[in-house]
């Protein structure tokens, strides 16, 4: 998964950054700020503390999980420690505010167990009931192809997205529509990226768009209202789905490393 997920990763980044120079050339008040032409560059000092410990922290978790010294919970235990260090290097972290770390983390370690604990509740009552085999047949009655379920798949994920974070999302659609998958001898490693590309746009969708209101929380100014970010993200939730289409619609660009 983490190898077959680099060529979508790149597939975005470069999309994203697309998309971010023709709002820039076209519209640049939707992109807002001023002309480049108005502001200096940084020293190469202050670029340097600003992002290579971002950039050693990417490494040490990214470096340490594809070279197989780490498992991915030593790499998050291993990356908490290396943020931990560097924040104390910087002097931005106190007692105070490690002990608000702890007790955020606390919370949302509890919610997500929860949610585990139920999602497996919900997947078991979904084979007890038999509803992934009545879904099934229904498809396979309506002689639904390849692209008629991937559709229906998106367009499950997208509603969802308005309403759930991601591991609800996935939770909840993988059980459907992995045996649905499974007998097309499809590879479920190329499912999973779809999986987790489509769940990832519920995160910029209204109301629920996770990551909107963290952003609206980190900028902390009153002049850009939650809207605006919301806004803002929209044109990026469209620029994954063109991604996912082709995702879709070219299995090999998520398999290209592992084959």
């Amino acid at each position: 998964m983490f190898l077959a997920g680099v060529v979508p990763g790149l597939m975005l980044a470069v999309a994203y950054v697309g998309a971010i120079w023709v709002m820039g050339r076209f519209t640049p008040k939707f992109v807002g700020g001023r002309p480049a032409s108005d502001y200096e560059m940084l020293p190469w000092g202050v670029i340097a503390s600003k992002t290579l410990p971002t950039l050693s922290l990417i490494l040490v978790v990214l470096g340490g999980i594809y070279t197989g010294w780490l498992t991915p919970v030593e790499a998050g235990a291993t990356g908490s420690l290396v943020a931990l260090v560097i924040a104390l290097m910087r002097k931005s972290m106190t007692l105070r505010t490690f002990w608000e770390a702890l007790l955020e983390t606390g919370h949302i370690t509890a919610s997500i167990l929860f949610l585990i604990t139920a999602a497996s509740i919900y997947s078991r009552m979904l084979g007890l009931a038999g509803l992934p085999n009545e879904l099934g047949d229904m498809l396979a009655g309506s002689n639904a192809g390849f692209f008629q379920i991937m559709l229906l798949y998106v367009i499950l994920m997208l509603f969802l997205g308005t309403l759930l974070d991601t591991a609800s999302i996935i939770l909840i659609v993988v059980p459907l529509f992995l045996p649905l998958v499974e007998p097309m001898g499809l590879s479920l490693v190329w499912f999973g990226i779809i999986t987790v590309v489509g769940a990832e746009i519920g995160l910029l969708t209204p109301p629920l768009g996770i990551s909107c209101f963290v952003i609206k929380a980190t900028l902390n100014d009153d002049r850009i209202s939650l809207k605006d970010v919301f806004l803002g993200a929209l044109p990026f939730a469209g620029v994954m789905l063109i991604v996912l289409i082709l995702l879709i619609r070219y299995p090999a660009l998520s398999l290209a490393i592992l084959n």
